[in-house]
């Protein structure tokens, strides 16, 4: 969870419910957790402003609203309030604690037999609730799954249709996910009805048993596949298979009802009263504390007295193994996500005591333990670091250095890092370039986006919400900037460009590109959306390296100078006339400018690659002072990209032919190496 931003509400419903951090955003809005005036924990659904002014979008929000509320059951998240009329509108459900389905699958790989049965019947369940009430979920996903210590909980359901005919859906935001979509939906050939929501359950059963119905590769063979092609069920256990089948079938009409799908099941309840096998349990939060009433001589808790920790399916606190998952970052526009720990004394066995359930006391206070591991390291007692085997600087877990000592170095960052994997020697006389992700407890990256045959693709850029990254794409046809969901899934063409790293609006709605316009290399803003592009320069001089600023004032590139030379330069995106501001004078080039977190530092590269050092990484205030040296030797360095807290770089260092990743504190200490094995990786984006 993300504390609130400026601009962002602190209250709700006339001050009912009192916002303390954001859980998700998305092309519907935005969610907040929230505390109830009785301190209950609910999660808000603030509406996009630009959506109220849609024709139709309140009325159709509304009716969802209604609809919503009338679904009960067991395995719901149920809507507890709205004001669908609300300047912004908005949406309260209760809060449901636990990871997502998609944090523990990417955890645990795949569900034991007797943990299928309960996710199925209970999910089918809850489809039976929310069809009972007149709503299609349309939207069913492992990410929209919380799972619970006493079953799975389906939420964000109610709401997808008053989104149809908005702008959002004119401009290509499909409701739904590429991958859970019923043929009739890819096709359009025929009304929705709850059969899709059934198709959808199909998929996330088939991957919760370990498989891929229709396979995981470009989401246009993957629609083909769905539309025309049996699915894959090997990987489903052989008592599970012909029910699941059903619900995958071609026609709507052959797919079961939930009540038929639940009468085909035998449900099996292991022993020890958990449904769950060991190692998601450890992802299941403590218990909450009780809640205690508001008085005045007791006032109501804050933030700051209870501060929600990150959920555990970030890789912050629980790093994915090396498994073709979908990444921690992918979620859905109204992902719910999930409070796991707060701070160390409400771990405390008197603050929280684990609630004794047959065969699972001991199991429970190991998962408390770790997670009171894991709130230590996130407050600053413990430093936890990912990589330590390749650590330099011979750092270990420590506990806090006593006040008036020397601060505890910072620890290094578990999120997920892009690179540039070459999976044949040649670079850059000849690309293989695939884009792949390097979690921080795998050994491996994992490939995301397959290229085509004869495609080089490179330069990997995560967006804002990490939820999509944008990447340069080169084929015999030419060059182009590319975006793809988090775990690589519909990967689609933006717009061609001249080549070069492309660079994200904080909004995530536009990217920063270069393209040729007379001869020469200029910055061009493009909408994501629909890949319309705005020329911001026009000098005689060509532009590298476009590098948007946290706060979206200003896109610094690198100006040509002189002959084989270059400097950071700051435009103004608002006001293109204006002169370019510039930052660096060196002597030698400046190239790679990324922008710390904070919009305060650039980290960039100096040097020319085969002269002197060949290549450093320096930083320097945003408004060119304090240049200073951060890594500099004998080999070239380049291509340096901050961490998401702005404590670490990770750079490349090594030759052309053979670059290997590498990481430094912003301090110049812990340098390490990222790379392992014998393929040569480059081109990091950490944030």
């Amino acid at each position: 969870m993300k504390p609130l931003e400026t601009g962002d509400p602190t209250s709700l419903g006339e001050g009912r419910y009192r916002l303390v951090g954001r859980l998700g955003q998305g092309g519907m809005g935005v969610v907040y957790l929230g505390r109830s005036q009785s301190g209950r924990a609910v999660a808000v659904k603030v509406v996009r402003p630009e959506l109220s002014t849609e024709p139709g979008f309140r009325r159709r929000f509304a009716d969802e609203v209604a609809a919503a509320r009338r679904v009960g059951g067991f395995h719901t998240a149920p809507v507890v309030d709205a004001d669908p009329d609300g300047d912004p509108a908005w949406l309260v459900t209760a809060f449901v604690p636990g990871p997502t389905l998609q944090a523990v699958l990417a955890r645990v790989g795949s569900l034991p037999l007797d943990t299928l049965t309960v996710l199925a019947a209970g999910l089918a369940e809850a489809l039976e609730a929310i069809h009972r009430a007149g709503v299609i979920h349309r939207d069913l996903k492992p990410a929209n799954i919380i799972v619970a210590e006493d079953g799975p909980r389906v939420i964000d359901f109610g709401i997808a249709r008053a989104l149809d005919g908005t702008a959002l859906t004119q401009t290509g935001l499909q409701v739904g996910t590429p991958g859970f979509l019923a043929p009739e939906q890819l096709t359009g050939g025929a009304a929705v009805t709850p059969a899709v929501d059934m198709f959808a359950l199909g998929v996330v059963l088939t991957q919760a048993a370990g498989g891929t119905p229709f396979g995981d590769g470009p989401s246009a063979a993957r629609h083909y596949k769905v539309v025309y092609e049996d699915p894959d069920l090997t990987a489903v256990p052989g008592e599970l298979r012909e029910a699941i089948g059903a619900c995958l079938a071609k026609d709507p009409a052959a797919r079961p009802t939930p009540a038929a799908f639940l009468a085909t099941l035998t449900v099996r309840h292991p022993e020890d009263g958990s449904w769950l096998p060991e190692a998601a349990t450890q992802l299941l939060p403590p218990p909450e504390p009780a809640v205690r009433p508001t008085t005045p001589d007791n006032p109501p808790a804050t933030a700051q007295d209870n501060p929600p920790a990150d959920p555990p399916d970030t890789a912050r606190d629980l790093p994915a193994p090396d498994a073709a998952r979908p990444a921690a970052g992918e979620s859905s526009p109204t992902e719910q996500r999930h409070t796991v720990t707060g701070p160390a004394e409400r771990l405390s066995p008197a603050a929280a005591p684990a609630r004794a359930v047959p065969g699972r006391d001991g199991r429970r206070r190991a998962a408390v333990a770790a997670l009171l591991v894991t709130s230590l390291a996130a407050v600053g007692v413990l430093v936890w670091q990912p990589w330590k085997d390749s650590a330099e600087d011979g750092s270990k877990p420590r506990a806090a250095a006593p006040t008036g000592s020397a601060p505890v170095p910072a620890p290094f960052p578990a999120d997920p890092l892009l690179i540039r994997q070459d999976t044949a020697p040649g670079w850059p006389g000849t690309c293989h370039g695939v884009i792949a992700r390097r979690d921080a407890a795998a050994e491996k990256p994992v490939q995301l986006v397959a290229g085509d045959a004869g495609a080089c693709d490179v330069l990997p850029q995560w967006s804002p919400d990490r939820r999509s990254f944008a990447f340069t794409r080169s084929t015999s046809e030419g060059t182009a900037v590319w975006t793809a969901n988090a775990d690589g899934s519909n990967a689609r063409r933006i717009t061609s460009i001249a080549g070069g790293r492309v660079s994200w609006s904080p909004d995530g709605s536009r990217l920063a590109v270069l393209r040729a316009k007379n001869g020469v290399q200029q910055l061009f803003v493009v909408d994501v959306a629909d890949g319309t592009a705005r020329q911001l320069t026009s000098g005689m001089g060509q532009v590298e390296d476009p590098a948007w600023s946290p706060d979206g004032r200003s896109i610094a590139v690198c100006l040509q100078t002189a002959p084989e030379n270059w400097q950071i330069h700051l435009v103004d995106p608002a006001d293109p006339n204006r002169a370019p501001q510039q930052v660096t004078r060196l002597p030698h080039p400046a190239l790679d400018p990324v922008w710390s977190p904070d919009g305060a530092t650039f980290a960039y590269t100096a040097g020319t690659y085969g002269a002197g050092t060949q290549g450093d990484i320096r930083l320097v205030g945003a408004d060119g002072s304090g240049d200073r040296e951060l890594v500099a030797t004998g080999a070239h360095e380049m291509d340096p990209a901050w961490s998401a807290d702005g404590t670490w770089v990770a750079f490349v260092r090594g030759p052309y032919e053979k670059p290997v990743i590498r990481a430094v504190r912003a301090d110049g200490t812990g340098e390490r190496a990222l790379t392992t094995g014998d393929a040569a990786e480059g081109h990091p984006s950490w944030s």
